[in-house]
């Protein structure tokens, strides 16, 4: 940079600073003599309220544009500009800043002229209602302080601006949409008792939770086989926490449906709930911005959304299956039978205490087999859940194709509680391993290496 520019640089940055000691500076009133130790703290704008008692929340923007939300027993709603379902998380985040907002600064005491900060036409005007208060909470949000990192605010009625911290400006600065209930479903996944995705008229999975005691989540169509624990949950997150990011319509037409590839022609997820209530979601075209047209299927509101759930859905049966031969918490287990070579072999866990008070487990065996320790008995039972099908035999033949009419190991595994008892048989045939477990229709193929090492691990116990 020349010399020339370097001045010019300077000569802003003076005149910047000097702005602000203009415009803040000597706008304030003059320090008090005590001012050190004794100096005025910092002050709550909202002294006194209590955000469980509030009951309404008003958002005032220029122009006369008003948000208008009320609390009725633990739900909040929209009432302007439209009627609608609030958003909870949303109004929470406003009352906590509000409640714990605090003065950073007294610019003047008695101001006359508030068009200088702002506060003549604020940017937003809060107004709070709450049980037991004589008048509402109210605030004006004016102009960002040059050369800061603070708003310009007042309370409407007196005389006095200060300064706000300049983050109240995006909590506070909000559209009806930031503030309305975006759910595209109204559900929650621990509801949820199946599930359908229908693609063109056909069905292209099905899955439903297991009756108690068996309550892992199964897939039912286009065959009956496991489910993967923790895929099937992050899945139905994205059902629970599907949300609008625009609103295309709130009225939609038949043609505007037909338009968005909605109604008729849309993919669907059908939600089973409690009680034989269902809610279908509809989907449709791809937007131009990469995202999808949606819509409750009982209503007329289009809205769009990211491509998740889409993405999830189009990987269809592979995403959802399980591809582990159990998925099992060893520590839930309390008993399993081992059955190899037509001879079956039992183990109980079983707890003792040292005299360090150190808890020791061995697992009790049947006569004349020995206890197994809890490091061989943690390998073995920790090897299930690492061997994992390189495919799936969907239509399975003849089980002796396999191996699996004369397996060469049985493991049957009893758990806490009232879960149900679960097993799976494995073989070795040519150059692979094979698997059938409990429940599932499929032939799970495995690698032959860890398949003879599963085996080993349970048939060396107690030995």
């Amino acid at each position: 940079m020349s010399s020339f520019g370097r001045t010019i640089l300077a000569a802003v940055v003076a005149a910047a600073l000097f702005g602000y000691i203009y415009f803040v500076e000597t706008k304030k009133d003059p320090p008090a003599a005590n001012s050190g130790p004794d100096a005025p703290k910092r002050e709550k704008v909202f002294a006194g309220l209590d955000k469980t008692k509030v009951t309404s929340l008003s958002l005032k923007k220029p122009g006369g544009e008003m948000i208008h939300a009320e609390k009725t027993g633990e739900n909040w709603a929209l009432v302007s500009p439209l009627e609608t379902a609030a958003d909870e998380a949303a109004i929470g985040t406003i009352l906590d800043a509000l409640v714990g907002l605090e003065t950073e600064d007294v610019v003047n005491e008695s101001v006359t002229d508030f068009s200088t900060f702002g506060l003549a036409e604020p940017k937003v005007s809060v107004s709070v209602v709450a049980e037991g208060a004589a008048k509402p909470f109210e605030m004006d949000l004016g102009d960002s302080v040059p050369a800061s990192f603070g708003l310009f605010a007042r309370v409407p009625g007196k005389p006095r601006v200060f300064t706000v911290s300049s983050t109240l400006e995006n909590t506070l600065v909000k559209s009806a949409f930031d503030l309305r209930d975006r759910s595209v479903l109204q559900v929650k996944k621990d509801d949820i008792q199946w599930l359908e995705a229908v693609d063109k008229g056909k069905v292209a999975f099905r899955i439903g939770r297991g009756v108690e005691g068996d309550d892992e989540w199964k897939i039912e169509k286009p065959l009956a086989t496991r489910a993967a624990r923790w895929t099937v949950d992050s899945f139905l997150g994205l059902i629970e926490n599907l949300r609008m990011e625009t609103i295309v319509t709130e009225k939609a037409t038949p043609r505007d449906l037909s338009a968005y590839g909605l109604g008729s022609a849309a993919r669907r997820v059908v939600v089973g709930l409690p009680g034989d209530r269902t809610t279908t979601l509809e989907l449709g075209k791809k937007t131009d911005d990469s995202k999808y047209y949606v819509r409750e299927a009982a209503t007329s509101l289009v809205a769009t959304i990211p491509t998740a759930l889409v993405d999830d859905l189009d990987k269809g049966l592979r995403n959802l299956r399980a591809t582990r031969l159990l998925d099992v918490a060893a520590y839930e287990i309390t008993a399993f039978d081992v059955t190899g070579s037509g001879v079956t072999r039992s183990f109980t866990k079983s707890t003792s205490q040292g005299k360090d008070g150190a808890e020791t487990v061995v697992w009790k065996a049947t006569a004349p087999v020995k206890d197994a320790t809890q490091e061989k008995t943690s390998d073995a039972l920790f090897a299930i859940g690492g061997l994992d099908a390189a495919e799936f035999v969907d239509a399975p033949k003849a089980l002796s194709l396999y191996g699996l009419d004369a397996p060469a190991l049985r493991v049957t595994l009893r758990f806490e509680g009232e879960k149900k008892e679960d097993w799976f048989e494995v073989a070795i045939k040519d150059e692979a391993g094979y698997a059938r477990r409990r429940d599932d229709a499929a032939i799970l193929k495995l690698d032959k290496a860890k398949t003879e090492a599963l085996i080993k691990s349970f048939t060396e116990l107690g030995s």
